[in-house]
């Protein structure tokens, strides 16, 4: 994480973009402000962005972003396992952790009233918006 003491929107600031997972394309303006908002509660809830630099070095771990294929405005929000310490685990618990982060993610945007597509709490939450509409 960024030493910048608190300022958890100049980090999320910094965040949005580095947060995209490799591979992935880069973020249009809506799905930049939007990823932005997600970062910063992600920061505030005390959880790891993904940061495409350290991956380089090998330290892959985080709340990653996706651009959704389609959609301008919608990001994936994904939890990247350490690679490392998944290799020390059988495949069901890897599965397991990976559907309970984002059951969590789920939970924790939710919370923060941001509008999340319908589908199984296992998947990686789809963010449409800040809110949903007519909220």
């Amino acid at each position: 994480m960024d030493p910048r003491g608190g300022d958890y929107r100049q980090q999320a600031r910094d965040f949005a973009v580095l947060a995209v997972l490799e591979g992935e394309e880069g973020l249009s303006g809506e799905q930049e402000e939007l990823a932005r908002a997600v970062m910063e509660v992600v920061l505030l809830a005390g959880l790891a962005p993904y940061n495409i630099e350290a991956a380089a070095d090998g330290e892959e771990t985080g709340v990653g972003l996706a651009p959704v294929p389609g959609s301008h405005r919608a990001l994936r929000v994904k939890w990247q396992q350490d690679p490392a310490a998944a290799r020390h685990l059988t495949p069901e618990l890897c599965k397991a952790q990976q559907a309970a982060m984002h059951q969590d993610l789920h939970t924790i945007l939710s919370a923060h009233r941001f509008w999340i597509e319908d589908a199984p709490l296992a998947e990686a939450p789809l963010v449409r918006g800040r809110t949903r509409p007519g909220h």
